[in-house]
């Protein structure tokens, strides 16, 4: 690995770490309830950015082959999706 993306990668790790630290503490203040849809879609919204840094810093994607980024990044993004209209057609 060349010595300039190191910095980013460490940068990026701390981000994901805190985004993941962010959504535990989210996710924890329903015990037993099912989430209500905006803590939710917060929830998700934090996986799409967690999953866009691991696609583009750790895959290494970032400036190159954007189309594929664009398609890695689909993928988490269309479940999200699913996963917020799944929830709006249970209420």
């Amino acid at each position: 690995m060349p010595q300039k993306n190191v910095p980013d990668l460490f940068s990026s790790s701390h981000w994901i770490i805190l985004m993941g630290i962010a959504a535990a503490i989210l996710a924890s203040q329903w015990h037993q309830e099912a989430l209500p849809i905006v803590p939710l879609a917060v929830f998700l919204f934090l996986t799409v950015l967690k999953s866009r840094l691991i696609i583009l810093d750790f895959m290494r994607l970032r400036g190159s082959r954007p189309v594929l980024a664009a398609t890695l990044l689909g993928w988490p993004i269309l479940f999200s999706i699913g996963a917020v209209f799944k929830a709006a057609a249970g209420l």
